[in-house]
């Protein structure tokens, strides 16, 4: 009997602690948008180098190393970047992201919407205080492959004006 206690307590526990680690791959790449939206030198890393990478899923690895065949600018060995712009906050402008939250916000089927909410132009002086305030929200697919937390795609947009990394990232392979 206390056999079963044991691990009935043990998975009692282990579930808020699941719920922390969908949290993670977000927050990891969510710091380097942060790090890249307040300095912009490059030092921050790329959400796609190999000391980020590994928070995306295996099919969104395996899209982005096809889409770098068709780099947007030209590179020496016909590999780079795919994007002309930053694939997670959409811009290439912007201001140092301010009020960063980061909540789980539900399941859809195997996945866990994760949320990421901030304001990217605050800094923009000739802007309204509506547009200066408005709060951007990411969503983050967040799925488990071989027992960890990893991100199958993120969505930003509203309604009819939907954007998916990992669908631009099927459009750039198939142009």
């Amino acid at each position: 009997m206390l056999k079963y206690c044991l691990v009935a307590a043990s998975l009692a526990f282990a579930g808020p602690a699941h719920a922390a680690d969908t949290l993670a791959p977000v927050r990891s790449i969510m710091a380097v948008a942060t790090a890249l939206w307040s300095n912009g030198d490059g030092e921050a890393g790329d959400y796609f180098d190999e000391a980020h990478i590994g928070n995306f899923s295996k099919h969104m690895r395996e899209l982005y190393a096809e889409a770098t065949k068709h780099p947007a600018f030209d590179s020496e060995d016909g590999t780079g970047s795919p994007f002309d712009y930053d694939p997670i906050i959409l811009g290439q402008d912007g201001c140092p992201l301010e009020g960063l939250t980061i909540e789980a916000d539900g399941k859809d089927g195997a996945a866990t919407d994760v949320v990421a909410r901030f304001k990217r132009f605050a800094c923009m002086e000739d802007s309204s205080d509506e547009e200066r305030n408005a709060v951007t929200e990411l969503h983050f697919r967040v799925i488990s492959e071989r027992g960890r937390p990893v991100i199958a795609d993120v969505i930003s947009g509203e309604d009819g004006d939907r954007y998916s990394l990992a669908g631009a990232l099927t459009e750039i392979i198939g142009q």
